[in-house]
């Protein structure tokens, strides 16, 4: 398969990320993503460090993308159930490590468990249409 179907294929059925997530994690335009994975445009190295970084694509997933080599490690699969699971634990890690580093972002969010549910989906709402509007600065 080729190096921009597989990471399609890899965006759709492993990560089950959408076109416009995974342009918004990689810090391109859709439309740059779009000609990467149809193969209309060439992905640069550089390009593909930062999709391994950020779809978390562990290094014997990588070089099975890239040259089609199958890991003879024990352990290391390309089962995409596996790598979901891979990838949610790092997403988390990351989430985790920021409310670290936030503690009162941290205690907000922790509030928001004696919220009702309606209060809870109106504040959702309220950061939702904040983060959209934030995200294009």
């Amino acid at each position: 398969m080729d190096l921009h179907v597989e990471l399609q294929h890899y965006r759709n059925d492993v990560l089950e990320l959408t076109q416009r997530e995974a342009a918004l994690r990689l810090n391109i335009s859709q439309g740059a993503l779009s000609n990467y994975e149809t193969g209309a445009r060439d992905i640069p190295y550089k390009m593909l460090l930062t999709f391994k970084e950020v779809y978390k694509i562990p290094t014997h997933e990588m070089n099975r993308i890239m040259y089609g080599e199958e890991s003879d490690s024990l352990g290391q699969s390309h089962d995409p159930m596996i790598l979901r699971e891979t990838f949610e634990d790092e997403e988390t890690k990351e989430i985790l490590k920021t409310l670290q580093e936030h503690p009162k972002f941290k205690r907000t969010l922790s509030s928001l468990s004696y919220f009702t549910e309606k209060r809870k989906e109106k504040f959702f709402a309220h950061v939702n249409h904040f983060y959209q509007t934030m995200k294009g600065w």
